[in-house]
């Protein structure tokens, strides 16, 4: 089954999506923030990224791109439920990065477990 690492501060909301996905017969891997996803990258290989916008020290920007740069072919889900850094609307420009599917927080176990199928599907 395929692998997904959920990069994401929001403790509970890590959780959920880990039993969720689990329960789907996904293998999970979890971070707090976009610097530790980076680091487990380095020793394990996965087929999907949940990718949280909005984080202290690295947040979800910086992170897709830096796995732009290490990681090309990766696949991402850029989640966020603020929208927006300043003025800059993160979903749009974190497709402008190349990620291909976005969640807008709160979103429902359904539109989670599409976007995943959708995500995981060949290219």
């Amino acid at each position: 089954m395929p692998s997904i690492l959920i990069i994401d501060d929001d403790d509970s909301l890590r959780d959920a999506l880990r039993r969720t996905l689990h329960k789907e017969g996904y293998t999970i891997m979890e971070a707090s923030e976009g610097g530790r996803g980076l680091k487990q990258l380095e020793s394990s290989l996965v087929d999907l990224i949940l990718l949280d916008m909005f984080m202290p020290d690295k947040d979800g920007l910086e992170t897709i791109g830096e796995l732009r740069r290490t990681h090309p072919g990766i696949r991402i889900i850029a989640m966020s439920g603020g929208g927006f850094k300043g003025t800059v609307d993160v979903l749009h420009v974190a497709k402008k990065l190349g990620v291909r599917r976005t969640l807008a927080k709160p979103f429902t176990r359904e539109q989670l477990l599409e976007a995943v199928r959708e995500e995981l599907l060949p290219h």
